[in-house]
Order: structure tokens, then C-alpha cells, then sequence
């Protein structure tokens, strides 16, 4: 028998770009799923959307929140309301080829790892994302000293096993929570492992479009959530822009 994967939504105003995220789980070659989609106090026409695709297929799940709780509290109130053997995540505004969740779940059966996350094409929110252009590759696996240096893991990527989360969840106190969680999860000595196949399709130009907040932003990470010494701090800080800006470069050839 497959296993269940749930696959977490968060969504906050999504109207614009949910149709396409839900469609390409709908379109997906694997079928034992479900899909909790969460709404985080929309304002818009998120939840009039959901409701249609709930009419049409039984494995779609809103849930909704009292009100905005940001997406650390959306994806944690997923997890602990999720069926499956396993969790997959998927932003609203990003999407998947049709034969991610087929490939990755005999990814991880074959692998027997605790997370493992994929390679991913950039796309603009609107824009048909290719498996040929504008691709980010993953190693095969991934070390706590590895993410330090650069996070290869998207969310919308990411598929783990449900008890790898036993312990650990999203924190809200620092953008770019799912990173703290990946650092986390590799520091207390779950397996990461990388799928280097195309995917999923990535929007470029959210919250890390604003290079000098990120920055900072990864500093914070560095220094009160891994409280890493000042030393190591500014070596992987190094190492991360030396990255992001090899990462800008692909990008603008493409």
C-alpha cells in the first residue's frame, strides 16, 4: 500500500496564484494524498477558491485560522492536523511538475532518509516554469555545515517523514523559518538527502527579493538562532553571499 503524504498550504491572500498550485497537486501522477490548505485571514477570494477545487476532489482540506498568524503558525497547524506517513510542503505561489510526489516518495522509500528535498526551476509568479531553464541543483546529501554555508533546500521542495518533526516546528521569531527548521532538524542528526531532478516550480521575487534584508536576516539566524561564535558567524556569512551572488548570476544569464 502507498503511503499518505499531506501536503501543507499555507495561504494568505493567495487569490492570484493559488488555482495554479492546487491544480499541480491535482495533476499529480500519485494519488494517495491530501491536501490541507491553510488560511491565514485572507481578504481576498483565497477561500471562495478553495471551496471550488473542495467540491471537486475529497482529499482537499481548509483549514482556516482565527486570524493572521503568519506562515510559521500556518504550516505548524498543518503538521499537527496531517494524516500521512509523510509531509510534503507547498507555498501558494509555487508549483509541481505532475510527477514530484510519484519520484519523491520512492525517493525517500529507496533512501530511507528523514527529509529530503529537490532540484527546482525560478519563475515569476505568473510565468510557466521550464525544467530546462533556470534550474537550482541539490547535492546528494546535506550536512548541518553545508546549510550553513547555503540553504539548497526550498520549501515547496521539501518532503519528510512525519516523526522526523517529533520535537521540532516552524519558529516564527526569525524570517525564514523554514531554514531554521532545516538547520535544526540537521543539527540534531536527521538524514537530508537530495533529489536532483527538476521538480518544482519555484516564484522568485518574494520575501528574499530585498538582497540587504536577507542579509541581515541570515546574520540573525547565524548569531541568535544557531548562536553561532562571532568568528563562524562572519565565515559562513562569507560564504553565503559568495553563493547568493553565484545564484544572481544564474538567474540573470537565464
Amino acid at each position: 500500500m502507498e503511503p499518505l503524504v499531506s501536503i501543507i498550504m499555507p495561504a494568505y491572500n493567495s487569490g492570484n496564484t493559488i488555482s495554479r498550485a492546487i491544480q499541480s497537486v491535482l495533476d499529480q501522477t500519485y494519488s494517495e494524498f491530501e491536501l490541507l490548505v491553510i488560511d491565514d485571514g485572507s481578504t481576498d477570494n483565497t477561500v471562495d477558491i478553495v471551496n471550488f477545487y473542495m467540491k471537486t476532489d475529497s482529499r482537499i482540506v481548509l483549514l482556516r485560522n482565527p486570524r493572521n498568524l503568519g506562515v510559521a503558525a500556518s504550516r505548524n497547524h498543518g503538521c499537527r492536523m496531517a494524516q500521512g506517513e509523510y509531509l510534503a510542503f507547498l507555498d501558494s505561489d509555487d508549483m509541481w511538475f505532475e510527477d514530484k510526489l510519484e519520484k519523491q516518495v520512492s525517493f525517500m522509500l529507496r533512501k530511507g532518509c528523514d527529509l529530503s528535498c529537490t532540484a527546482y526551476a525560478y519563475a515569476h509568479p505568473h510565468e510557466q516554469p521550464s525544467r530546462d531553464k533556470r534550474a537550482y541543483r541539490v547535492p546528494e546529501s546535506i550536512s548541518y555545515e553545508q546549510l550553513l554555508k547555503e540553504n539548497v533546500i526550498g520549501c515547496s521542495t521539501v518532503m519528510l517523514k512525519a516523526t522526523a518533526l517529533n520535537g521540532h516546528a516552524f519558529c516564527g521569531d526569525y524570517a525564514h523559518e523554514d531554514y531554521v527548521l532545516w538547520l535544526e532538524l540537521a543539527k540534531a542528526g536527521k538524514t537530508l538527502c537530495g533529489l536532483d531532478e527538476v521538480l518544482t516550480g519555484y516564484s522568485y521575487g518574494g520575501r528574499s527579493a530585498n538582497k540587504f534584508k536577507a542579509g541581515k536576516n541570515r546574520w540573525i539566524i547565524y548569531r541568535r538562532a544557531q548562536k553561532l561564535p562571532l568568528p563562524k558567524a562572519i565565515y559562513y556569512m562569507a560564504c553565503y553571499i559568495l553563493n547568493a551572488i553565484r545564484k544572481y548570476k544564474s538567474l540573470r544569464k537565464d
